[in-house]
């Protein structure tokens, strides 16, 4: 008799993905509205502003590498649950702020929380996964973070115009408790627990390469973000939030749609493809300036981008022993935090040579170089990790 394949959509997989959605909505809630709370209600500038953002993100780099280990021994329940607590508590801290060193506080903190809580989602997401359909996961995460901060801004904005900066940090401090409370569906402590060595900051091994793949695929997405609302209305586009809908919209569409691609094809296959895909967008980007050249260029660009992180994440999960996974995905994860803190302004400087379309054409060319070097980059970890699990296993053909 053949058995059944271990299903992916269980009771409590929905409910972490549940937290994992209250998370990042909460992160979207306050995204647009701290940065005029710094400059309208404190007077800071652009560097206050641009310090009170990037400081979460410098605190985060930091620490994963240092939770990552703590998950692993302690469990991703105690990590998802103390990181947003320590969420919510820097955003409550933001409500009495008066100056901006107590926002950068209060962001450091959140930089901190935001470790714990990444990490054990993300880890807790692919320990309940069946290992054949750890992809699939990965993506199914990925919509969380997209629907988040695609939802999350709109509703933090409203908060803001009804009530002040201070209802928004309320609101978001509350869903961050909501999600540290469906985060205990999440696993425990492992038993046995693994060896607990010294308490020291490294990135695993599993994850070095793949990160910096991680890191030099999302510079033209850093690059993205910092330009694409300028470089539209420059051509044209008078309603420049259109843009980042359109980029939302692709990539929760291709990750629901595709999510089984990056089990189908393989980590190495899925990441060319993704690295692919966002060289050919960011050229038409820079190289075709008018409205119709950045929605089209958004388009294959979000295509690219909605395969990367999931296509490297199960790379590393495959790779990686089961009781240090946590400390592996938190190494991945520093890929993201650095690419988004030094992009922008690697990329700003290239504007500041050239325009706008040059910035795209040089994150064009970092996508390309990657491509190119994937092979060389990934090296032996190219090949395949997971074990495949054989038709009669599955009750039927691979999926």
């Amino acid at each position: 008799m053949s058995r059944r394949a271990a299903p992916l959509l269980t009771r409590r997989f929905l409910v972490v993905w549940a937290s994992s959605l209250a998370y990042f909505m909460a992160v979207g809630t306050t995204w647009p509205v701290i940065p005029v709370f710094v400059e309208e209600e404190l007077a800071g500038g652009p560097i206050a502003v641009g310090v009170s953002i990037g400081a979460a993100g410098l605190a985060a780099a930091f620490f994963r590498p240092l939770l990552g280990p703590v998950g692993d021994h302690r469990g991703r329940r105690f990590i998802l649950g103390w990181g947003a607590l320590a969420a919510a508590a820097s955003t409550l801290l933001l409500v009495p702020a008066g100056a901006v060193p107590a926002v950068v506080a209060a962001r450091l903190l959140f930089g901190v929380g935001e470790a714990g809580a990444f990490i054990g989602i993300a880890t807790a997401l692919q320990d309940l996964a069946p290992a054949a359909r750890r992809g699939e996961a990965a993506s199914y995460f990925g919509v969380t973070v997209y629907m988040g901060l695609a939802v999350g801004p709109a509703m933090g904005e409203a908060l803001a115009e009804a009530g002040g900066a201070g209802r928004a940090f309320t609101v978001g401090a509350v869903m961050y408790l909501i999600a540290g409370l469906l985060g205990m569906a999440a696993p425990g402590a492992p038993d046995p627990p693994p060896a607990r060595g010294p308490v020291q900051w490294n990135i695993h091994p599993a994850a070095r390469r793949p990160g910096l793949v991680l890191f030099v695929g999302l510079i033209g997405y850093a690059g993205f973000l910092a330009f694409i609302a300028l470089h539209a209305s420059d051509v044209g586009i008078e309603v420049t939030g259109s843009v980042f809908t359109l980029f939302a919209v692709v990539v929760l569409t291709v990750r629901l749609v595709g999510a089984r691609i990056p089990d189908r094809l393989g980590a190495l296959t899925t990441t060319r493809l993704a690295l692919g895909f966002s060289a050919v967008g960011l050229l038409v980007l820079g190289a075709w300036r008018d409205a119709s050249g950045v929605y089209l260029g958004t388009f294959v660009m979000a295509v690219g981008q909605s395969f990367l992180v999931p296509a490297l994440l199960v790379l590393v999960v495959d790779r990686a022993p089961d009781g240090e996974r946590s400390h592996a995905i938190g190494s991945l994860s520093v890929g993201f935090d650095l690419a988004v803190g030094l992009g922008g302004f690697l990329v700003g400087g290239v504007v500041a040579l050239t325009d706008r379309g040059g910035g795209f054409l040089f994150c064009a060319l970092i996508a390309a170089l990657a491509l190119l070097g994937s092979g060389t980059l990934f090296g032996s970890m190219g090949a395949p990790a997971r074990p495949v699990d054989p038709p009669e296993a599955t009750g039927g053909p691979p999926h």
